[in-house]
């Protein structure tokens, strides 16, 4: 049986409108893919019901899964034999126009689930398990991301290599503590807005973002007073010892993701340890 716990979700309805699917689900709806976009802008909906009866046919399905990724689509096709086509277009599941309620309802729990599911797997493959910061993966999507948005905004961004020294003469244990460490000292250092991820045995990475340079010096004078803070308490055998460099993007001169982090690691050789 159908619980509304399980199906508590705001669909928002392109192209058709189902009437009321009942049991937690909010219905909205939008004539057409592109009145869909101005509504997903807003943010907000679990997942949409696209109608592919109408003239833009599944091909709204890929226009509105270009434009929103992260919300999953369900299909309302004219006949059975459509739904290959719209799931090749990116669609969840399809459901036949005029089916019952529940059937309907049945999709978009299902559509609802998977994509939740997805987004755990997703997350444990970008997540570095040790620190709990990003791993290398998960950090190149999201700087990639914040390159883009630099490009447009014409704001710099500022990312900040750091590397723990001497981790190889640690025991596995201390080294685990170590690295750990170095995690919770760049997360005391770092703004909300900014990006932190492991992305080596002994290296790590933030990117800064919003007023980037004036946040550098900012940034960089937290993690060193944080750095001191935790070195000098006496419970921990071994102190920190982290090199730093950083390098600038600068959109009107735009470098590669690979090339800012050369640079900045190239001024951390440069500038040693903090």
């Amino acid at each position: 049986m159908e619980s509304s716990a399980d199906l508590d979700v705001r669909v928002l309805a392109v192209g058709h409108d189902p009437g009321d699917l009942q049991d937690g689900v909010e219905l909205e709806t939008a004539a057409d893919a592109s009145s869909a976009i101005e509504r997903l802008a807003v943010g907000g909906f679990d997942v949409l019901l696209v109608s592919t009866a109408g003239p833009e046919g599944a091909s709204g399905i890929e226009h509105l899964r270009t434009a929103e990724p992260d919300v999953p689509i369900v299909a309302l096709v004219p006949q059975d034999s459509a739904g290959p086509e719209a799931l090749g277009q990116g669609a969840y599941d399809y459901v036949v126009l005029g089916a019952p309620v529940e059937v309907v309802r049945r999709a978009v729990r299902y559509a609802t689930k998977l994509h939740q599911m997805e987004g755990a797997i997703r997350r444990r493959q970008t997540i570095d398990e040790l620190t709990g910061l990003h791993n290398a993966r998960g950090f190149e999507q999201l700087a990639r991301h914040h390159l883009r948005l630099s490009d447009r905004s014409k704001e710099p961004v500022v990312l900040v290599f750091f590397r723990l020294d001497d981790l190889d003469t640690s025991t596995e244990e201390h080294g685990r503590q170590l690295l750990v460490d170095t995690a919770q000292v760049l997360a005391e250092a770092a703004r909300d807005s900014d990006v932190l991820a492991r992305v080596g045995d002994d290296a790590f990475c933030a990117l800064l973002t919003g007023d980037a340079e004036g946040a550098e010096a900012l940034v960089l004078s937290r993690f060193v007073e944080a750095v001191a803070v935790r070195n000098a308490r006496r419970d921990h055998l071994e102190p920190l010892a982290i090199s730093v460099g950083a390098a600038r993007y600068d959109p009107e001169q735009p470098s590669t993701l690979d090339e800012l982090i050369a640079e900045a690691d190239r001024r951390m050789r440069e500038h040693g340890e903090v």
